[in-house]
């Protein structure tokens, strides 16, 4: 078996080799079996974007993506119909250096015959989409303003490009589709993990949503068992004014909270078939004597009137 080294291999310790098998972290799997593994990565992913918002571009992942499809064929287009064909081109992967590479001939530079190699499509396209895929990817990490949906549909979308073309060129050059398939797997995983940001972040919102709305529900039958005890004090003043009136706000509360308070303690609160005296539970005497003078006797207009009307105003002194 003859081991052929990638130009730009992904980890450390991924190897391509000549053979239908790749020696990827230490383990050898088959160009079949990576091919069957990426395919569950993006189910995993498929099943990931479905819950959260980006739901609506899991189509992205079909290989009869309208954007896919022509890619694919620009590419086929572009590289295998290349005037390039017959001809001899550097070596694709080659790590000697340039000055070893060149020598001149009749006062020309030229590549030396041995630093060179028959056009090949697959090659020469995987070199080009190599390219895109890294700038196409990297160029959403610096753009301001900064946006994980731009970062994540451009992983998602080269990551199904660089698979999908690795799958048609199978049978054709299984060493570069490996590693069409490495980047795709790795993309991939990338998109899975924003997948899982997104996710939470969209939870995040949901439980916060949930608190609020459960917050104004609470808020409005508060009011609602607030509103009963409003109107149980204007009639406790009503009928409890003296003929000369109350000297003032606090005398009559001290009249009034202990006849008001039997009343909340006997009262069940039922608004809407459903009981809310919960909703006083923690109160106390003190603390109502305080809520009736210093807010519903000066904001609720009711016992506001009320009271108006039961205290005796002080005679200006001319």
């Amino acid at each position: 078996m003859g081991i052929f080294k990638a130009k730009n291999p992904c980890t450390k310790n991924t190897i391509f080799t000549t053979s239908n098998t790749l020696i990827y972290g230490g383990f050898m799997i088959s160009l079949n079996d990576f091919y069957e593994q990426i395919c569950r990565k993006r189910r995993d992913l498929a099943y990931h974007m479905s819950e959260c918002e980006w739901a609506v571009d899991t189509d992205v992942l079909e290989e009869d993506h309208p954007e896919i499809r022509i890619e694919l064929g620009r590419m086929r287009e572009q590289f295998w119909s290349s005037e390039k064909i017959g001809t001899r081109v550097r070596l694709y992967s080659c790590d000697v250096p340039w000055e070893t590479r060149h020598h001149t001939v009749n006062g020309q530079l030229e590549i030396k015959e041995e630093y060179t190699e028959l056009y090949d499509p697959a090659q020469e396209c995987w070199k080009n989409l190599s390219s895109n895929l890294t700038k196409e990817t990297f160029l959403p990490l610096v753009i301001e303003p900064f946006s994980i949906n731009d970062i994540f549909k451009a992983h998602l979308m080269f990551a199904s490009i660089s698979f999908f073309w690795g799958k048609s060129i199978m049978s054709e050059n299984e060493n570069v589709a490996f590693k069409a398939f490495h980047r795709a797997a790795e993309l991939f995983d990338k998109c899975i993990g924003m997948t899982w940001f997104n996710i939470s972040v969209c939870n995040q919102k949901k439980l916060s949503e949930v608190r609020r709305s459960a917050g104004k529900k609470g808020g409005k039958s508060k009011a609602e068992v607030y509103h009963i005890i409003q109107l149980k004090l204007v009639e406790l003043i009503n009928d409890s004014v003296p003929n000369d009136g109350w000297k003032n706000k606090v005398v009559a509360v001290n009249e009034l909270i202990e006849p008001l308070w039997d009343f909340i303690q006997m009262s069940e609160f039922e608004i809407n078939n459903q009981n809310k005296k919960y909703r006083v539970a923690t109160m106390s005497q003190d603390a109502l004597v305080d809520t009736i003078l210093n807010q519903w006797s000066l904001k609720n207009e009711d016992v506001k009137q009320a009271f108006d009307s039961a205290v005796r105003r002080k005679k200006r002194s001319k």
